[in-house]
């Protein structure tokens, strides 16, 4: 992804966040440049969950702010848009009508809301399924529908939750190109979580391993060369030594 403007859209500074009196995560600092891919690798149940409530908003911090294009946003929902593992597709909705619900959620009339959720459809290459329920799709098109409705919401700054932790092998791996391919479409700015190594360095420009009890950032790494497909992500050899570099910090 491009990160020649080098403008930070996302600051996360000193936080700390504590659950029954202990820290769960403590001293945080990382950034997200405009139109960068950022991941935050780490082993499950480390807090990386817990990070991105904070910068979403849903939890305020013990101590520490969250800034959004420079101004502190710690505490405000509304500002970057979340997805998480799970799709959350609304059954009963279809394709369209779940990914209008962001801009339902800001008033914005269903006519509206609609053409320019069709309007996006062709980018997510969803182009002839606007008008399926969820039950229609498979688990890797339903993935692909939240991600479209997580643009919708935010068309900057994009949390993603292991958004493929729920899905076979073959159709991650499927799911990974297919979010690179769109990432090039859409110009987002992308703030992933994962504990699976190979993700993180096949996606990323730079990867925050984070660690320890409390959690915090034990180390960045920059991803050298980024690759047009996954498999050659996995055998790299120029890549090798950071896949162990990494291993040695989580």
């Amino acid at each position: 992804m491009n990160t020649c403007q080098n403008k930070p859209v996302l600051k996360v500074e000193q936080v700390t966040k504590e659950y029954n009196h202990k820290n769960i995560i403590e001293g945080i600092d990382l950034y997200l440049n405009q139109g960068e891919f950022v991941t935050i690798l780490g082993p499950s149940g480390c807090g990386k969950s817990t990070l991105f409530n904070v910068i979403a908003g849903l939890l305020t911090p013990e101590t520490g702010k969250i800034f959004v294009n420079d101004a502190e946003v710690t505490g405000r929902t509304g500002i970057v848009s979340y997805m998480y593992q799970k799709d959350l597709l609304l059954p009963w909705r279809t394709v369209v009508d779940n990914g209008i619900l962001p801009l339902e959620i800001r008033g914005i009339k269903k006519k509206e809301a609609r053409e320019k959720v069709r309007e996006m459809l062709p980018v997510f290459e969803l182009e002839s399924d606007g008008d399926k329920y969820p039950n229609q799709l498979s688990g890797g098109m339903k993935q692909r529908v939240s991600l479209l409705r997580t643009y919708m919401f935010s068309k900057e700054i994009m949390l993603l939750d292991e958004p493929f932790g729920g899905l076979d092998a073959i159709t991650r791996l499927k799911m990974q190109e297919y979010l690179m391919a769109i990432l090039k479409k859409i110009k987002g700015s992308v703030l992933f979580i994962t504990h699976d190594i190979d993700e993180a360095i096949f996606l990323s420009d730079r990867i925050y391993v984070i660690n320890g009890s409390p959690a915090h950032i034990v180390e960045e790494f920059k991803v050298p060369q980024k690759h047009k497909e996954t498999q050659a992500a996995l055998v790299s050899s120029e890549l090798s030594q950071l896949r162990r570099d990494i291993l040695k910090r989580l």
